[in-house]
């Protein structure tokens, strides 16, 4: 059995745009390197069948290579998006994971335990910094409504509960930090991962900026 595993990417060219002061057109290419680090991860598990869910215009953004399955969508808010990439799984698979790009910590040791929870019955949901959601497993035939956005996993777990799905919370501190604040920018280049992300970011923020400039507001 494979675990089908959707990426929601909406706009390269506006995301992150709280780092946008900081990184400024480089910001493009920190989108891109996350979706590379996240699908070089995966591609090590034959078990996981990678959809990138994403609008058309994108595609002249995104290295044409990937070597995933491309869902579109034109959806203006992420959790419809989200719920129109579900409904086209449903016929052909039993469980889907969803997991937001911008995880610059994600390691082999979560795809194995992922992996291992979606052959259990539950649900599975993940927290992230800031009440967010940073990995959430579900039944592919529940109609269930994603949450994502201000504090989405307690809207999540609320979801499961409403829905009667059992649930299993699955805590990880490489899951637990996402990429979107100055501060976030910091944990990266203090952590330095073994991945493009960190090594872009190294590149393009010279010392002076990392250490007098990097003030979270």
């Amino acid at each position: 059995m494979t675990l089908p595993v959707i990426l929601p990417l909406k706009y390269v060219n506006v995301s992150k745009s709280r780092l946008g002061n900081i990184l400024g057109k480089n910001k493009t290419y920190l989108v891109i390197a996350l979706i590379e680090d996240m699908i070089s991860l995966l591609k090590k598990f034959p078990e996981t069948e990678i959809y990138l869910l994403t609008k058309k215009e994108n595609m002249a953004l995104i290295p044409k290579d990937l070597g995933v399955k491309i869902i579109f969508e034109d959806e203006e808010d992420l959790n419809k998006a989200l719920e129109k990439g579900v409904n086209i799984l449903k016929e052909k698979e039993k469980k889907v994971l969803i997991l937001p790009l911008d995880l610059p910590f994600i390691n082999e040791r979560n795809i194995k335990d992922l992996i291992r929870l979606s052959k259990t019955q539950s649900g599975i949901i993940s927290p992230s910094n800031r009440d967010g959601t940073s990995a959430i497993m579900l039944p592919i035939d529940k109609k269930f409504k994603f949450k994502f956005g201000e504090k989405s996993f307690q809207k999540h777990f609320s979801e499961f509960t409403k829905k009667k799905i059992p649930v299993q919370v699955y805590y990880s501190e490489s899951l637990y930090y996402d990429l979107d604040t100055v501060e976030d920018i910091i944990r990266v280049l203090t952590i330095k991962p073994n991945n493009k992300t960190y090594f872009l970011l190294k590149d393009i923020l010279s010392p002076d900026i990392i250490y007098s400039n990097l003030v979270d507001k």
